[in-house]
């Protein structure tokens, strides 16, 4: 099957930007940039020239804030007689949502301007070290005269419900890493050398148990019973099993002795740091259990949604989570937005020729890496690569085979471009074999 011919410098989307404009005098060509903020928003109006039509002026969040960008805005087309009027903002977190969604159902179609070609074309002007909203906003300007950036289309129905309540997930996952380092770290001033993580740590001492810590449930249960090794030390095997039975929890009669032979061993805390520590460690659980259980809640509403789009299909392949495929679905919203892969693999910053790892370029020495595109695609994608690669043995060679002759990242982000295309191919089929079946000629 032959190449489709590229007609424009810029492909596709230079060539649409080419054809909504030809024929327009660049007077008639008004540019509305916007550089969003969080409590206010800082406007200037030019033509396709560059020539200001109305000078950098800020509006508020709130409902006059846009009547007045809508003033100003037809003031502008009556002024200069515009044909064409494009509206363009850099999307600031997620405080231009809002406003984006307003001037959409004008009808005012918006474009995004990556935060990342801002910063370029500060630099292509000079203006490295100089960061103020009029030069942001000339910035955003100037690429929106060009055809630079991506429509808006605004998430709606079951996507907009997906994403919301996984960007709500995400959060609590992070907030429940947070509290496992914390209870880990009451523990290592309670109880020296119970949570022993690492290779090196279980190579050079016996753990208590060799299933990892918030596997093992007896350990989970001997924090919540007595996470005091002095008291522990003082028991006999009965006691410390009628401990666990009043708390409802199951204690054998060979692991006790066990406990209390380790808790004998250890080099004990001082007793006023234990009291406090302790009193600590419990509320911490508490939190810990209350946010896993809204996050188990959350990832049932999830999985519940996705049988309303077409993503189910990649729940049947190996490797893939309903979670993960949720996660997926949230992040990349209406397939029918898209015509091929490459646009979400673009819309997720991923570049197979700089390293996205880190916060500076050049081994930690060079320039802060500026992240690209939707970080909640990119974290979907690279997540379920991990787990893909355990489970997919055609996608695990091409990785490897990559790692022989290019960085490891540089392998991860090309795999994880290829994956992309395969999975993109398995939604537009809807067959779960178009993965498992493709041979290394085939990708």
């Amino acid at each position: 099957m032959s190449k489709k011919k590229q007609t424009h410098l810029r492909g596709e989307r230079g060539q649409a930007f080419s054809d909504k404009i030809r024929g327009i005098p660049l007077e008639q060509l008004l540019c509305v940039s916007l550089d969003i903020s969080k409590y206010f928003h800082v406007v200037m109006i030019h033509n396709g020239l560059g020539e200001i039509v109305t000078s950098t002026f800020e509006i508020d969040i709130f409902q006059s804030g846009f009547e007045q960008l809508g003033q100003a805005v037809d003031q502008a087309i009556n002024q200069t007689q515009a044909q064409v009027v494009l509206v363009g903002m850099e999307p600031t977190g997620h405080y231009f949502e809002n406003l984006a969604r307003h001037l959409h159902q004008r009808p005012r179609p918006v474009t995004l301007i990556n935060s990342y070609a801002v910063k370029q074309n500060r630099e292509q002007h000079m203006m490295r070290r100089q960061k103020t909203d009029p030069i942001d906003v000339a910035a955003i300007g100037d690429l929106l005269r060009r055809g630079e950036g991506s429509l808006f289309q605004p998430v709606s129905g079951v996507y907009l419900q997906l994403q919301h309540l996984d960007r709500v997930r995400l959060g609590k996952v992070k907030m429940q890493t947070m509290l496992k380092n914390q209870i880990i770290g009451h523990l290592d001033r309670l109880f020296p050398g119970l949570v022993l993580v690492g290779k090196e740590a279980k190579g050079r001492y016996q753990p208590l148990f060799a299933t990892d810590f918030w596997e093992c449930q007896t350990m989970q249960h001997l924090i919540r019973v007595c996470p005091d090794p002095r008291q522990l030390a003082a028991m006999s095997p009965q006691e410390l099993r009628t401990a666990f039975h009043d708390h409802q929890f199951k204690l054998g009669p060979k692991t006790a002795p066990k406990i209390i032979a380790y808790a004998q061993k250890v080099l004990w805390p001082d007793e006023e740091l234990i009291t406090i520590r302790s009193e600590l460690l419990q509320h911490d659980l508490l939190l810990l259990e209350a946010v896993e259980s809204r996050l188990a809640d959350l990832e049932t509403r999830l999985t519940a949604l996705l049988p309303q789009t077409p993503y189910p299909i990649w729940t049947k392949l190996k490797g893939l989570s309903d979670i993960q495929v949720a996660s997926l679905a949230a992040a990349i919203g209406d397939p029918a937005h898209y015509t091929h892969a490459r646009q979400v693999f673009r819309r997720s910053g991923l570049v197979s020729g700089r390293a996205d790892s880190g916060v500076r370029q050049n081994q930690g020495k060079g320039q802060p890496i500026v992240k690209t595109g939707d970080v909640y695609l990119r974290r979907a994608l690279m997540n379920a690569l991990d787990t893909f690669l355990l489970h997919q043995p055609v996608l695990y060679r091409y990785y490897s085979q990559l790692k022989l002759t290019k960085p490891e990242w540089v392998a991860r982000v090309a795999t994880a471009r290829r994956a992309l295309g395969i999975l993109w191919a398995t939604l537009r089929d809807q067959h779960s074999t178009t993965l498992i079946f493709k041979t290394e000629a085939d990708m």
